[in-house]
Parts: structure tokens; sequence; C-alpha cells
């Protein structure tokens, strides 16, 4: 049988050919149409951004040439993964989408390049869970996207900007599947480096290398993965100098300053283990004050160099003259993991020495230490000098650090005190372990309302806050036992106290004093006990209608009832009055005194207090108890006259509670006269029952709203058939 020729066969399948050609070419032009259709009108948008809100893509046109092939230009892509959200922009990009493997529901691209990249990744507060739908998602495989033009990296808290080139390898399984990332490069020139808005590196050569091995997220959440990756880091250029003249307010008080400074870098880590032979050099200028606020440019040299067995650091700002700034530390690390378990790792293995003396430098960074101590606040500028000897993260016995000028505020009780204070931290050796101590002195301070920082109640000097704490100083404030006093305070108006009595039932309308102050409290700030004094002069002060002025002394000590919150015991409570005059009586009366206590006595603390107790008075006479319920010409002269003939003895209950005032059960008795009562004040408003007798003559007064209603007859029956006002 004769083979036919090539070219006989041709035109023997001519017809054929040309109509599987004209086929061909209809469906590559049909493609065509339908592809870039499909990328160039809301249809292809709407099909790739149905969640937004976990992946969304645009693009200002695109288009595809054959089948899997794409080019766009104008390209952002965002997502929101857990609590990651990022965005990537680029000017064009050219890309391929291999067919087959959708069989497999895999979507596997070729090589991507993109030009003008831009990347952003940060943490949100919010958390996307996965998807639960079931069965095995799709996988999502990107052997390799490149770029020969990166512009710029925002990676939580660091920030490359420059010109580079880089290659990024990754690949994912949807709905809980594996994840990995493939070893991934970054090569930048001219690169600036900054973390946290610290400058590290300016006009730089940087290299950055990184790789995980695939795992699933339950292995490695989050900043776990930290533990499982493998990275390298090199990077030489210009370093700015470290500015800590002008940055007060802000917790890490450094910034970036001119160019003097130089940077060498070439770290390596491995499972997140800092690997032997990473090295770190940094050299550069401090601008800082001296104590007269003069401009100083300590040079400062840091060196890092990491062995099998530690990581050695070193730091130092030669000593110039006298008072200059000086800084001497040899420190060394036991431990060369870097978290993620324990991010503290690091300082928990830490050895070593610092020596350092220091005028005007910020202090906010103190702050941040105390995060735990959310009560207390240092801010603004002070002098330093510290001796620290350190042995597995903790300072040794005669370990020292001393802050003068520290502008300190401590919140206690909704309150602030505030001032310019001395610190003085020891470490002192103990049976079984070591304590630290802190001893704070404010020479002048002030307190007023956390909710009103404007407003100033007590004026003083010489507040003394010691803080102590034995154990780890990274648990230092978890054994926290702190103790605040202050003695002689003015309190300049006493009507600024208002929010912590009842309304218009009982009110403070005017008086100065003096307040005194002890109180132990725990780790969160709270009042554990306090003892408290307080001395007013030309008080004057409202019970409903009624306004007593005098003079006032309080002695109050409380203890907390439980472990947590603000009700306290009254353990003590005595209140004395002297020169007391009612407004309201006669101008012949003689000078009112009285001595009580609280006995039994609760207290919560909040605005307006909340007090319930049993109280005992000892007094001139019963005069004043007598006026607050009418004026003394409304009552038969007898009254009037056996009342005022010696020295009471009064015992009731007393309630405060919203606004609203109560005495109860008050039974009072001179030689000649005895006196039952119960007084409601709420809303400003009194009303009451009061029995008084003296042999067989008795009589009662009963307060309604506008008047008084006065009982002769039967008034011992008439006082007993009416109800109590608190419980037993």
């Amino acid at each position: 049988m004769r083979i036919p020729s090539p070219r006989a066969w041709l035109q023997a399948h001519r017809t054929g050919l040309r109509r599987a050609g004209w086929a061909l070419l209809g469906l590559y032009l049909l493609y065509l149409l339908a592809a870039n259709v499909f990328l160039n009108t809301v249809i292809g948008e709407r099909v790739i951004n149905r969640k937004p809100d976990r992946y969304h893509a645009r693009w200002d046109w695109a288009l595809s040439a054959y089948p899997g092939h794409i080019h766009a230009s104008g390209v952002v892509m965002g997502g929101h993964a857990r609590t990651n959200r990022w965005v990537v922009a680029a000017s064009r990009a050219d890309g391929r989408i291999r067919v087959l493997p959708l069989l497999w529901r895999t979507v596997s691209f070729g090589t991507i390049r993109a030009h003008d990249v831009s990347v952003h990744v940060s943490k949100v507060a919010e958390d996307k869970p996965p998807s639960k739908r079931e069965g095995r998602g799709w996988t999502l495989d990107f052997p390799a996207i490149t770029t020969p033009s990166l512009l710029r990296l925002d990676f939580y808290h660091a920030r490359v900007t420059g010109h580079g080139q880089a290659r990024f390898v990754f690949a994912k399984t949807l709905q809980g599947g594996a994840m990995e990332v493939g070893r991934s490069t970054l090569r930048m020139s001219r690169a600036d480096l900054s973390v946290a808005g610290l400058d590290l590196l300016r006009d730089g050569e940087l290299e950055f290398g990184l790789s995980i091995p695939e795992h699933i997220r339950e292995r490695a959440r989050g900043r776990e993965k930290f533990g499982i990756l493998d990275a390298w880091l090199r990077a030489e250029g210009a370093a700015p100098g470290i500015d800590l003249a002008a940055r007060d307010g802000e917790a890490m008080p450094l910034g970036g300053h001119g160019h003097a400074g130089h940077l060498r870098v070439d770290l390596a880590v491995s499972r997140g283990v800092l690997q032997p032979g990473s090295r770190l050099d940094w050299s550069a200028p401090v601008y800082s004050l001296d104590a007269a606020g003069r401009p100083l440019r300590p040079p400062l040299g840091l060196a890092l160099r990491t062995r099998e067995e530690a990581i050695d650091l070193a730091l130092r700002v030669p000593r110039t003259g006298h008072g200059s700034p000086w800084l001497h530390a040899d420190l060394r690390v036991d431990d060369r993991r870097l978290g993620p378990d324990d991010w503290l790792a690091p300082l928990r293995a830490l050895h070593g020495r610092v020596q350092a003396q220091w005028s005007q430098v910020p202090l906010r960074w103190i702050d941040t230490l105390l995060d735990d101590l959310s009560w207390l606040e240092v801010d603004g500028r002070g002098d330093v000098d510290a001796d620290l000897m350190l042995a597995d993260g903790q300072p040794l016995p005669g370990s020292r650090l001393d802050l003068d000028r520290v502008a300190l505020v401590a919140r206690v009780l909704d309150n602030r005190f505030a001032g310019q204070a001395l610190a003085r931290a020891r470490v002192a050796g103990e049976p079984g372990g070591h304590r630290t101590e802190v001893a704070i002195r404010m020479q002048e301070f002030t307190l007023g309302p956390e909710a009103r920082p404007g407003q100033v109640d007590l004026r003083g000097s010489d507040l003394r806050l010691d803080l102590e704490s034995g154990g780890a100083l990274a648990e230092f404030q978890q054994g926290l036992e702190a103790r605040l006093r202050f003695d002689d305070a003015e309190v300049p108006d006493l009507r600024s106290y208002n929010r912590y009595l009842p309304g218009e039932s009982a009110r403070l309308l005017g008086g100065s004093g003096k307040a005194s102050g002890d109180l132990r409290l725990d780790r969160e700030g709270g009042m554990v006990a306090g003892h408290m004094r307080v001395r007013g002069r030309g008080v004057r002060v409202a019970l409903g209608p009624s306004v007593l002025s005098g003079n006032v002394e309080l002695d109050s000590r409380l203890r907390r009832l439980r472990p947590q919150g603000r009700h306290y015991v009254v353990e003590a409570l005595g209140v004395g009055l002297d020169g007391v005059r009612l407004e309201q009586a006669r101008g012949g009366d003689a000078a009112w005194w009285a001595r009580m206590s609280l006995d039994e006595g609760r207290l919560h603390w909040r605005e307006p207090f909340e007090v319930d107790g049993r109280g005992t008075v000892e007094m001139r006479d019963a005069s004043v108890l007598l006026g607050l319920f009418a004026d003394r010409d409304a009552f038969p002269r007898w009254i009037g006259n056996l009342v005022d003939s010696g020295q009471a003895r009064a015992t009731g209950r007393l309630r405060i509670r919203q606004e609203e005032l109560v005495f109860d059960r008050i039974e009072a008795s001179n030689d000649r006269i005895d006196l039952q009562a119960r007084l409601r004040i709420a809303g400003g408003k009194p009303g009451g029952d009061l029995y008084a007798r003296w042999g067989v003559l008795g009589m009662g007064v009963e307060l309604q709203p506008g008047g008084r209603k006065l009982h002769l007859a039967g008034a011992r029956n008439w006082y007993e058939s009416r109800p109590a006002l608190l419980p037993e």
C-alpha cells in the first residue's frame, strides 16, 4: 500500500483542515471576547469579590492572550484571615494559571511577575474564623511570585522602603488545610528600615530570607509560627543618631536624627533560635540634654555576638567630663530562643552588669514596663543613676536605680495623685530570695477626681509611696504591696467632696481643712486598708432644710471586706464636732459639741458613699437633735428647758444610700429627759417621728410634707405604733 506524501495528504484534507482552522480561530476569538469581557466588566469583579470581607481584588484593566494567561494593570488585592489583614498593590502584573490542576481542586499559578509592588500586613482586633464548610478545600499554589521593583513592605511594626527584588513562594489548602512558605527572599539597595517608628537603617543594603515548613494551624497559631520558621537578615548602611532630646510623651522615647551612625547586621534564626555566628554592630550619636537643658551628643556603641553557649551584648557611652552622661553594660544571655512561648525568655536568662548616669531622660518607657500596674503612670523627663547586677534576669542584692524629677501619677479610688517625685529602688537579700523595694517621694502633690483632671481637691507636700515585692522582678506586680501616706494636706474647699454625699439630703455648703491618709494598696491600686483623718474649720453642712456650722474632726479606719471590690468594714470611725450652731435656732444658744462613733459599720466606696452601721453620740445636750424636727418656739417651754439641762448620750442606726440619709432607733437621754426618734431625709426633704418624755409628761412630733404635727395626748402609744425606717 502506497503511503501518500504529506503534500498530497494536505491537498486531500484541505477543506477539513480549513474548517478546523476556522473553528479553532473562532474558539480563540470567542475566548478572547469572553475572557476579556469577564476581566474588564463588573461580571469578573462580582465573581472574584463574592466575599470582600475575606478577599477582594480590583484592577484598572486586564487582558488574557490565551487560556490561563492574565495581564493586569493597577492591581490592588487584599484580604482578612483570622487577626491578619493584608493588602498588595502593583502597577502591573503578568501570570499564568495552570488549567489541568483545576481538575484536582488546585489553583496552581506559574511564575507571577509584578512591578512597582507595595505590601502591607497588619494585626487587627477582629478575628475572622475559618470557614466551616465540609470536605476538602481548594489548594492555592504559588510556586513563585516575583517582582524586580518592590517599593515598600509593611509587616506589622516593621517597614522597609526602597527599590528591590523579591521572590515569594506560598501554598495553602483552604478550610483549615496545611500552609507552607517556601524559600522566599528580598534584596533591596538604598533601603530604609524602621521598626515601631524607630529608624534603624537609611540608604543601606538589605537582604532578607524566610521559609516556613508545611503545617496546619493547630500546630502553630499566629506568632507561634516564629518557633518553626527559618529566617536570615543581612543589612549594612547608615544609621540615624538616637534622639532623646525631643521625645517626651512616647512609650518608646527613641527617634532618628541625621545619618551619623552605622549599622551592620548578620542574623540567622532557625526554628526560633538565634544561630551561632549571628552578629550586630551599631554605632550612633545620642542627641540628649544635660541637667541644665543644654544639648549633648555623646557617642553610643553596641555590639552583639552569638556563640554556641550564649549571646554576648556590650553597650558603651564613654564619660566625657564631669556631669556628662555615660553608660557601661556587659551582658550575657544564656538562652538563644527568641519565642514565642515566652518572649521574655532572653531577659530571664540575662547576666551581667549595667551602670549608667544620665540627665533629662524621657521616662515614658518606665510606664510601658509598669503596664501591669495600670494605676501608676510615669512621664516627663528625669535624671537616672543606676547600678544593676543581674543573674538569671534578676537584680542581685545591692542593685539600685535612682530617678529624680519624675512626673508621677497614682490613681487610687477614682482619685488622681500627681506631682514631681524622687524614686529610689533597691534590691535586698532575704532568706529564700530577694526583695525589691521602691521608695517614692513627692515634695509637692495635688489630688483631684480622675473624671475631672483640672479639679484640685487637695494640695500637700511630702507624699510617700512605698512599693515592696518579693520573688522575681518579672513578677514584681504579682506580690506587690504598696503603702501611700501623706499628712496635713490642705483642702481648700470641702464642697468638692459633695460627690460622696447623698445629694440634697446632706451636703457641704462651705469650709476648708486639712487631710491626712495612710493607705495600703494591692497590685491593682485598690485600697486594702486605710486610715484617713480630716480636720475642717468653718464647716457649713445642710441636712435637708437644716443648716449647721462649726468645726469637724473625722478619724476613720477601713478594712476591705473581700479580696476584691470596694466594700469595707468600718473598723473605727470617730467624728468630733465643736462650736456647732444650728443656724435656724435663736441667736442666744450656746455653741454645741458632740463626739460620735460608728460601730458594726459597712462602707461601699462609690459616688455617693453607701454607709450602714450603728452609732453612739456623746453630746453637750439634745438641742440640735430636737432642732432637726422643729424650731424651739414650736415646742412647749418645758421641752426646751429640759433638753438644755445637761450632757446627753444617744445611740441609733445610720444608713446613707444614693440620695437618702436615714437615722433610725435613736435613743437619747440625760439626767432629766429621754428622747426617741427616727429621721429620713430623701431628696432633701425630711420626714420622721420624735418622742420626748419627762416623768409622766410626753410629747410626739411627726414631720410631714410641708409641716409638723404635735402629739400630746397618747404620745407614747402613737410613737410605738409608727413603723421603723430600717430593718433589724
